[in-house]
């Protein structure tokens, strides 16, 4: 929201709605109307893709830094993916029907939009490759990386049991990874969340794709008033 030009912020703000996600909150199921776009503020919001024998995986995780249902709202599409909230806290609400008037008038809004949806679906990719070509436990420094990017205090207030939808492996997978992480003196486990207590060693531990992500994470977090 930082981002929005100050023509465009008057247009909207009437008809936004500061909204508070509880963890584990869904957003849309696949298949959904998306008729609010969410932009995240505190809450930090997870795009999962489901399988019909009820596995799933995490494709892109969203923060303040961007927003989710963006093209399928503009499109009028239903949502292609689950979107629920990942870490519980605030977010703005925009009706979609707002935001596709005001797209049709300001050029300025309509490329800070593609950014944001170019972002997700960047990181998407990537996560698609990671997925497939990295260890698990790299991913996992990886995933917690980018959490704490968004929360900002080294507390991920997640279960294994979330982490292992996060990184598309069964639990077990998840917690032998995260124990080494943790022997690793990396990690610690702390009343159901993990704390990240060394970070620089993490960084060091994660596979290639944070490096990425995080640039396009600091790239749109920075992002100057269009």
């Amino acid at each position: 929201m930082r981002a929005l030009a100050a023509d465009d912020l008057a247009a909207i703000s009437p008809s936004m709605r500061e909204l508070s996600l509880p963890t584990a909150q869904v957003l849309y199921a696949a298949g959904d109307p998306v008729d609010v776009i969410h932009f995240p503020s505190t809450a930090v919001l997870s795009i999962v893709t489901c399988m019909r024998d009820g596995r799933s995986v995490e494709t892109a995780t969203v923060g303040f830094e961007s927003a989710v249902g963006l093209l399928p709202a503009l499109a009028q599409q239903p949502a292609p993916s689950s979107i629920f909230a990942q870490i519980g806290g605030s977010a703005i609400g925009i009706p979609a029907a707002v935001l596709r008037n005001r797209v049709s008038v300001s050029p300025t809004l309509m490329m800070l939009v593609l950014r944001f949806a170019q972002s997700n679906a960047s990181q998407a990719e990537q996560s698609v490759a990671c997925n497939a070509l990295h260890n698990v436990a790299a991913r996992l420094a990886r995933w917690l990386l980018i959490t704490d990017d968004r929360v900002g205090n080294h507390l991920v207030p997640l279960t294994q049991e979330y982490l292992a939808i996060m990184v598309g492996v069964q639990r077990t997978t998840v917690s032998a990874a995260a124990a080494e992480l943790k022997t690793a003196e990396l990690i610690r486990y702390v009343r159901g969340r993990i704390e990240i207590i060394d970070r620089a060693g993490l960084e060091r531990r994660a596979c290639e794709c944070y490096a990425v992500n995080h640039e396009a994470f600091t790239r749109l977090a920075g992002a100057p008033h269009a």
